[in-house]
């Protein structure tokens, strides 16, 4: 260990040593000067503690993870912390293995995979202690390592903690993957940072510097513009093909549009009044007393609400008539269009663009000025560790991880329409059932696309994120979801916009690629309301999606990969069977097949369209098929 790297005599202090201001500072020192990168965020979390906004268990966890790999500062933290939590964290950092450790060791050093060394911890020798002994002894005094976990508390509370990095908040969940870098690092570990190693393009430096300046212009250009960099059209404009390039080109580069009086006022406010009283109907609330939420919208089980004022309904009646809605079929049919669904190379076509399907999603509806309904932080959907790990997605991102950032498009469709186990969404959008706008509680997105995805993708290969780290995934790689921080992405969150000013009838649409989140208060005056409606293009792999969620569809559970609480199983009266859908309805949602007539010719494909076509209407409606 070089001197610059060495802990100061004073750290090494006996316990009924207190730290003073100059260690205090000697230590801010050392982080600083081994961690610039993240020297901020440390002080974030620091801060975040002083105003008590988080717990000093969760505080000890983070830094924890801040300082793994860096035993010195570990043991420089330490210092700070009382007698008994010292040693168990000394303990547990370096302690000697024990018979199944060392087994455990020994395995790692046998495998011949490269990285076995590479993840290794380096070996920091710590005197012995007296409280160890006494905590050994079963001393009252004695530390729970438990206490290092996060505590448990509100769903809704725990998403409140903002610039930590991307932490999985969970009770149990942050330390747990850690406990074990004592002396060695996990298998998950290992593969993730074998995975970072052969993915990451001989040119990085390069590549990376020319992006950051990509970056960089383009955010300019964004806070420039403000809320005019978004794209509004007009309905009309699409239903008689009027939107021009230029639009288009800005929408490829934003990500996002908003589509004005896709439905008119009326109807968006007649479906809002529908809900609302389905909502009082399942749940007995009035959105004009908010202590009537208390019975569903609990700190211990929060029945209906999720992040972001999302509530767990699917199949009201407004929502059957928004989805099959001809006005919003069109609209969805034409943002399938922006894609490219014909391979370059092999003329394959990937998906069906003009035949559009039903994908079942929930609405969001926040109280304004209501604390237990907080934001939901900025994230990517469509994947966590997957965007790296699957084959599918390496081949959709690989001129990005190649280092080829101009030949990537990210409105190439690729593999994305193959990937098993999921849903292609060309978009994901709401309808607007309320006026909303800024600090309504409303979306807020990073409207810069290609910049954007290529960042992700290439940040947790530089130098200076942990071996293991796949920046914005959870250490258990588990998520759908890929986490956007400060910690890790910075440069793009300087670019976060509302989505603006829209009006009952208005939809909002934006790229599965695109940075986005809710606001995390609405500080307005009155409901903030919206139904979550993609747009999903036929293709075999949302046929097989189709038929598993028209099963759900009909026996009134919740939609495959949703939180099946049989809520709506309670009345006839408020959720739609299948009598409820109109005909193109029943052919959106898989109870009807789409004729042959149904798809056009524009770009010279039918013959391979109708071998498509029919491909998903074996899978979903040949009886013997699973």
């Amino acid at each position: 260990m070089s001197d610059s790297n060495a802990a100061p005599a004073s750290w090494n202090r006996s316990d009924s040593a207190k730290p003073n201001l100059q260690s205090a500072l000697g230590f801010l020192r050392q982080v600083k000067e081994a961690m610039p990168a993240e020297y901020d965020t440390f002080l974030d979390v620091l801060t975040q503690f002083r105003a008590k906004n988080v717990a000093a268990q969760s505080v000890v966890t983070v830094v924890v993870e801040m300082l793994i790999g860096r035993e010195y500062l570990l043991e420089g933290f330490s210092q700070f912390l009382p007698p008994a939590c010292r040693d168990c964290l000394l303990e547990r950092f370096t302690q000697k293995p024990d018979a199944d450790s060392a087994e455990d060791e020994k395995s790692v050093k046998e495998d011949k995979s490269p990285t076995g060394s590479d993840v290794k911890q380096k070996k920091c020798k710590l005197p012995s202690s007296k409280a160890n002994s006494s905590k050994k002894a079963g001393s009252a005094t004695s530390f729970d390592p438990a206490d290092l976990l996060v505590a448990e508390m509100p769903v809704e509370r725990k998403r409140k903690r903002e610039g930590l990095g991307e932490m999985d908040l969970r009770p149990n969940a942050l330390l747990g993957s850690y406990k074990l870098f004592s002396r060695r690092a996990n298998q998950p570990h290992i593969y993730q940072a074998q995975l970072k190693k052969d993915l990451t393009p001989p040119n990085l430096d390069e590549v990376w510097k020319e992006l950051e300046q990509q970056v960089n212009a383009r955010v300019e250009q964004v806070l420039k513009e403000g809320e005019n960099w978004i794209p509004f059209i007009d309905y009309d404009d699409i239903l008689h093909d009027r939107v021009d390039a230029k639009t288009i080109e800005r929408i490829k580069i934003a990500g996002v549009l908003k589509v004005r009086n896709t439905l008119s006022r009326e109807t968006a406010e007649d479906y809002n009044r529908r809900m609302m009283r389905a909502m009082k109907h399942y749940f007995n609330v009035d959105p004009c007393d908010h202590q009537s939420y208390s019975s569903i919208y609990n700190d211990t089980n929060p029945k209906t609400f999720t992040l972001g004022g999302v509530q767990e309904l699917y199949y009201t009646h407004p929502q059957t008539e928004a989805r099959q809605h001809p006005n919003m079929d069109v609209v969805r049919r034409w943002l399938n269009r922006l894609w490219s669904h014909v391979d370059k190379e092999t003329q394959e076509v990937l998906c069906l663009p003009e035949l559009e399907t039903t994908y079942i999603d929930r609405w969001r509806h926040r109280l304004p000025r209501y604390d237990r309904q907080t934001g939901m932080k900025e994230h990517m959907d469509n994947g966590g560790m997957s965007r790296w790990a699957h084959p599918a997605w390496q081949q959709v991102y690989g001129a990005v991880l190649g280092g080829r950032l101009s030949e990537f498009d990210p409105w190439e469709v690729g593999r994305r329409a193959s990937v098993s186990s999921s849903v292609f969404r060309t978009f994901q959008g709401w309808l607007a059932l309320t006026p909303q706008g800024p600090r309504d509680g409303s979306l807020e997105v990073v409207p810069l696309l290609a910049e954007a995805i290529s960042y992700v993708m290439l940040r947790p290969l530089r130098g200076d994120v942990p071996a293991h780290q796949l920046c914005g995934v959870n250490d258990l790689g588990g998520s759908e979801t890929l986490e956007i921080t400060n910690r890790w992405h910075g440069p793009l969150l300087r670019g976060k916009l509302s989505v603006g000013q829209v009006q009952p009838g208005d939809t909002v649409w934006w790229h599965p690629d695109v940075i986005h989140g809710v606001e995390s208060e609405h500080c307005g005056e009155h409901l903030s309301n919206v139904l979550y409606i993609p747009s999903a293009p036929m293709c075999p792999l949302n046929a097989r999606c189709l038929r598993r969620q028209r099963e759900a569809f009909e026996q009134g559970n919740a939609p495959p990969g949703f939180p099946n609480l049989r809520i709506e199983r309670q009345s006839a009266e408020f959720r739609s069977t299948e009598k409820n859908l109109s005909s193109l309805g029943r052919q959106q949602m898989g109870f009807d097949p789409f004729p042959p007539s149904a798809l056009d010719d524009a770009d010279g494909q039918l013959a391979k369209k109708e071998a498509m076509l029919a491909e998903c209407n074996e899978i979903l409606f040949a009886d013997d098929h699973d």
